[in-house]
């Protein structure tokens, strides 16, 4: 799980450069594209599956690969055009809240009171990570306002992910998943680059090539697809309590490289309120927070 978080934490060597040369609905199409080919040969072997897919499935499966995968993906790359790609992912953390709350609205989950103190403190603690003490509606900081909405989109999609994801896995296969997380979101993905680029039968647009074609790659198969392998991987052998602690990696690893390669700094507040965050969160994932059921 140590390395598939600093795989994760890679992402921003390339993606802070290829948004700035490539429109963000190219770039998540080549994604999505890249990373069912690679998995095509495992949804073929088990085409029989789908067969047996209901109505209800196939729509938590769309839920999943448009949702969790497309739509994840697109709000979280189009708040790196906004702000600090740092804060971007520092704001991630903020995803088992959304999961936790649709467990409780979906699952009948129960949590303790203290729950939603450290759940508020989550909150407040990423308002002051995004703005720090300025005005987020004057000047420039308006700018950072549109672009935490698209990180909170991301975290949304993202969170609820794990929970249509929980539905599905009572009755498939968590390569199956993957594989078809990435074919819907191919779909979706394909139809949105599409119909908002009206280049898109373009050559330098249709197929990216040269250093462009290797940086969308290595996106899609090393911090997308073998980082989320590793992390499945390491979760079936480690306590859900430790996994949430090793997920700090990621941010940390995340804002470190943006700080020393790419000259984004945070301030001390910010710094403070990350650290806040982080402890919220490591409280709110802990399991003596559920509620035992009567």
């Amino acid at each position: 799980m140590v390395i598939c978080h600093l795989l994760r934490s890679t992402d921003v060597f390339f993606r802070v450069g290829v948004v700035k040369e490539v429109p963000v609905t190219i770039l998540i199409m080549w994604e999505h594209l890249f990373n069912t080919a690679a998995l095509a040969p495992l949804l073929l072997k088990n085409w029989r599956v789908y067969t047996r897919i209901s109505a209800r499935d196939l729509l938590l499966f769309l839920l999943v690969g448009w949702g969790a995968s497309a739509l994840g993906i697109l709000c979280f790359t189009q708040a790196f055009h906004y702000i600090n790609p740092a804060l971007v992912i520092l704001l991630q953390k903020l995803q088992p809240l959304v999961t936790i709350s649709l467990g409780v609205a979906l699952l009948g989950e129960r949590f303790k009171p203290v729950f939603f103190v450290w759940a508020g403190t989550a909150v407040v603690s990423s308002y002051f990570v995004s703005f720090s003490l300025t005005n987020p509606f004057s000047g420039e900081w308006s700018k950072v306002g549109i672009g935490t909405c698209f990180a909170l989109g991301a975290v949304f999609f993202w969170g609820s992910g794990t929970v249509w994801g929980k539905f599905l896995l009572r009755s498939y296969d968590q390569i199956f998943i993957l594989a078809n997380r990435f074919l819907l979101g191919s779909f979706f993905t394909v139809l949105l680059a599409w119909s908002v680029n009206s280049d898109f039968w373009a050559g330098a647009i249709l197929a990216p090539n040269g250093p462009l074609f290797w940086k969308i790659l290595y996106m899609a198969l090393v911090p997308g697809l073998l980082a989320t392998g590793l992390f499945y991987f390491g979760l079936s052998n480690v306590e859900a309590s430790i996994a949430s602690i090793l997920e700090l990696i990621f941010p940390l690893s995340s804002v470190l490289i943006m700080w020393k390669f790419f000259g984004q700094t945070l301030d001390r507040v910010q710094i403070g309120a990350a650290f806040i965050l982080f402890y919220s969160m490591s409280r709110i994932t802990s399991p003596s927070m559920k509620q035992n059921s009567r």
